[in-house]
């Protein structure tokens, strides 16, 4: 067993997908494939569940996740330990995300052009489980609600939310929409295992019922899912270009402002910082015009 297998694997598990795991890692499918085959070979048992091209974790799977996600995380931290040892400053920087974000993409991207040697690990689903440990990553990006209120944070903006509705839906017509004008709809519902989003909770405080609900906790799938008329859906504007690209999908502003979240960026603490990380950190301050840069 390598650490290369371990990282296949890991991607595959969480991209759910081969074929989006390999683009990911730059492999070429069959590749890939294989590699998952041998290390489910080694272990003796299969990982996944195999639905048409969708791949689930089995029992066995969702075990060994968690083992090779700790070993990855470790195996990382102690090189950059051993690198800092060294004289050597680490090269590499982490982040959490809650999903695709323009903000983000933009200072990452600027970050990048002035420093060509850096490389950069990003997990983009960290709703998708419990609230993350800040020693795991060099910066997160989260919502601010009471999962991670234990994170001391600056204010980056307030993101609002986009109805996702199917392209045929006599709703997309619309410029815009309010919450009367999904009264009695079905919805497809993010949830990260332990509560649904929160425009749910905003439509049963505003007595807003809804016909019936899917629960995912994939956006890919939530995306499919309203594209394919089975409910409408709420979209964070960080994670709208997926929706926009879909010829199938239409997304409507909406007009109550209380449809929105406040996304917090907070870092690791100085002390445990690399040369590179404080650098990334004070360009991000600078970059959003946050104070403490």
């Amino acid at each position: 067993m390598t650490l290369s297998q371990l990282r296949y694997f890991t991607a595959a598990a969480q991209a759910q997908s081969l074929s989006r795991a390999a683009r990911l890692l730059h492999l070429s499918q069959p590749s890939l494939s294989k590699s998952i085959s041998r290390l489910e070979e080694e272990l003796g048992a299969p990982l996944f569940d195999r639905a048409g091209k969708r791949l689930l974790l089995n029992e066995r799977g969702e075990r060994f996740l968690e083992s090779a996600q700790r070993i990855l995380q470790e195996m990382d931290g102690a090189m950059s330990d051993l690198q800092l040892a060294g004289g050597r400053a680490a090269t590499r920087l982490t982040a959490g995300l809650p999903g695709p974000n323009s903000l983000f993409t933009g200072c990452l991207a600027d970050f990048a052009v002035r420093h060509p040697g850096v490389e950069f690990d990003l997990s983009c689903d960290i709703e998708s489980a419990e609230p993350p440990d800040i020693n795991k990553f060099d910066m997160l990006l989260y919502p601010d609600h009471s999962a991670y209120r234990k994170f001391q944070g600056y204010f980056l903006t307030d993101e609002r939310y986009f109805l996702a509705v199917p392209a045929h839906h006599h709703l997309a017509e619309k410029s815009a929409v309010s919450p009367a004008d999904w009264d009695g709809q079905p919805f497809v519902l993010l949830t990260d295992g332990a509560a649904l989003e929160q425009p749910y909770y905003l439509c049963a405080g505003l007595d807003v019922h809804m016909a019936r609900r899917c629960v995912v906790s994939d956006r890919e799938q939530h995306r499919q899912l309203v594209s394919a008329g089975v409910g409408l859906g709420f979209v964070p504007e960080g994670c709208r270009e997926a929706y926009v690209r879909d010829g199938g999908t239409r997304l409507l502003p909406i007009l109550n402002r209380r449809f929105s979240r406040r996304l917090m960026l907070c870092f690791k603490r100085e002390k445990h910082l690399s040369p590179i990380g404080l650098e990334f950190r004070a360009h991000a301050l600078s970059y959003f015009h946050l104070g403490g840069g």
